[in-house]
């Protein structure tokens, strides 16, 4: 059915309407009330009337269900009468500074169907039918969407409205992502509007008015935001009302996983340290490629393989996690952290990682912090030509090269990612054999298994504390945002303690690259 026959069958109906609501109703104000929500719940549902001849049926069990939510809330109701004089401009718009100011106020709550309306009504002089060309809607909407304005507003106005903390107090939030493809949500929430609409959202469910009223930014400034948000389903609906639909590592979250979690990750690093250093000559003895790479490099090198064998090879694969689908069909987690003082995610130990793999199955692996200079891997993810290229110099093979290939590998010989030499291009990161990773492996695995069980246990206890930091309807992702929160308190965290006893030390260039690696099928 669509809208011009909907809007004749309204017309048609209007008068035995009215008539029903007059019997039903104790005067014509409340007559009229009642009449006009039964005709926005009709116009809201008008996409559930299959045809014309259903249109009857449809309309009076809608009047039946809206005349029974009248009832029960008739003690609330209030008297507003809609006449053909709606241009009543001394109601509407007072003289008075301090009624201008709260006019002012509610008009910013407005959501903006209504807004719209009673701007090119009251502000523009528009007539009705004007309106109902400019919004594309009938002139009986129109009439209507000024009747509930005027009603909306003659009611705000006598309401105490209290701004919320985040009104001058803005929490800042980061976006993150872990997954498959690319990421979609990169920018989403670079403005503090959307970030507070999220942190407002969290634990209780609010109307856009409450949100507005919450984060001190009127209706018209966010409206944009909040549609995007739900777009991206990072809130969901319910109503009028919106939740926030991904997990926040609150900074009240990070502090007390940080408090209970210190000594789990204290022996990580204890671990790192010990099993390194008790290795040292048996790992050079390998001979791979770069096994002579200064101490520092080794120590890097070394902490983020171990790292990298515990937490992904050993504990990922053992506790399974399954990436859910987003809306757009991508495996990924999405979630958000507050950048308060006990979170690492915004600090000089912010983290990345990444495996790129080429066709043969050679593979380069990097673990990323940004206190070593550039995040390496943001280079090659979802890059294949620079992984091939890259994965080809390793292995020498570079006389194929065509013009785009040499022109890459300069580009990293500019950014130090390779050595030009007299006799050729050479990586300038470990490059291993499976047999040689296979020893590597078999020289630290006992380590790599013992940190793997002290963040299996450091996993189990920041599920806890989570269920008890997000709402109810986020506590089935608490056990996966845990595992995700394991790359910051089982790999962050002690590389943060071994920075501050100075095991580890700050790349400055002229050495391997520090946490990056090669591994040749």
């Amino acid at each position: 059915m669509d809208r011009h026959e909907l809007d004749d069958k309204i017309e048609k109906i209007t008068k035995t309407l009215f008539s029903y609501c007059a019997a039903r109703t104790p005067n014509q104000f409340e007559a009229e009330d009642l009449a006009q929500d039964i005709l926005l719940e009709v116009y809201r549902c008008a996409e559930k009337i299959q045809s014309a001849d259903t249109f009857y049926g449809f309309m009076w069990a809608v009047a039946g269900n809206v005349y029974k939510q009248w009832l029960r809330k008739r003690a609330k109701a209030q008297d507003c009468k809609l006449t053909e004089n709606l241009s009543d401009e001394s109601e509407l718009l007072p003289e008075d500074d301090s009624a201008v100011y709260l006019l002012r106020r509610e008009l910013s709550l407005l959501s903006r169907k209504y807004r719209k309306a009673v701007i090119l009504y009251y502000i523009e002089n528009k007539s009705c039918s004007e309106i109902s060309a400019h919004l594309k809607i009938s002139e009986s909407m129109v009439k209507y969407l000024l009747f509930k304005s005027r009603k909306i507003l003659k009611e705000g106005v006598n309401m105490e409205r209290i701004y919320g903390q985040q009104s001058y107090s803005p929490k800042e939030l980061s976006l993150l992502y872990w997954g498959n493809g690319a990421n979609r949500y990169f920018n989403l929430c670079d403005s503090k509007i959307s970030q507070n609409i999220l942190f407002a959202c969290y634990n209780d469910k609010l109307t856009a008015e409450q949100i507005s009223l919450e984060i001190g930014v009127a209706l018209p400034y966010m409206e944009d935001k909040l549609s995007e948000l739900y777009e991206y389903d990072l809130l969901k609906k319910d109503g009028n009302r919106y939740s926030t639909n991904i997990v926040i590592f609150t900074d009240d979250f990070s502090k007390e996983v940080n408090v209970k979690t210190a000594e789990l990750r204290e022996r990580i690093a204890s671990l790192l340290t010990d099993s390194i250093t008790k290795q040292e000559s048996a790992v050079r003895n390998i001979g791979f490629y770069g096994a002579d790479m200064g101490g520092n490099s080794f120590a890097w090198q070394m902490a983020c393989f171990v790292l990298y064998r515990a937490i992904v090879d050993i504990l990922q694969n053992k506790i399974k996690i399954t990436y859910p689908k987003d809306k757009f069909g991508t495996e990924c987690f999405v979630w958000a952290a507050e950048n308060g003082e006990h979170s690492f995610w915004e600090s000089q130990f912010g983290f990345g990682i990444s495996n790129a793999v080429n066709e043969n199955g050679d593979s380069v692996r990097f673990m990323d912090f940004p206190v070593n200079g550039e995040m390496v891997h943001h280079y090659f993810s979802n890059h294949q030509t620079a992984t091939n290229v890259f994965l080809d110099i390793a292995k020498r093979n570079t006389a194929h090269f065509s013009e785009n290939d040499l022109a890459a590998a300069a580009d990293m010989v500019r950014k130090g990612y390779v050595l030009s030499k007299k006799n050729g291009l050479f990586v300038n990161t470990p490059v291993l054999t499976q047999e040689q990773h296979r020893l590597l492996r078999e020289l630290f695995s006992e380590s790599a298994a013992t940190i793997a069980s002290e963040a299996e246990a450091l996993m189990e206890t920041v599920t806890e504390i989570l269920k008890n930091h997000v709402p109810s309807h986020l506590k089935r992702l608490a056990k996966d945002m845990a595992y995700l929160r394991l790359f910051e308190d089982a790999i962050t965290a002690p590389i943060t303690i071994l920075f501050d006893q100075k095991f580890l030390l700050p790349y400055h260039g002229g050495d391997v690259l520090p946490t990056t690696y090669i591994i040749l099928k």
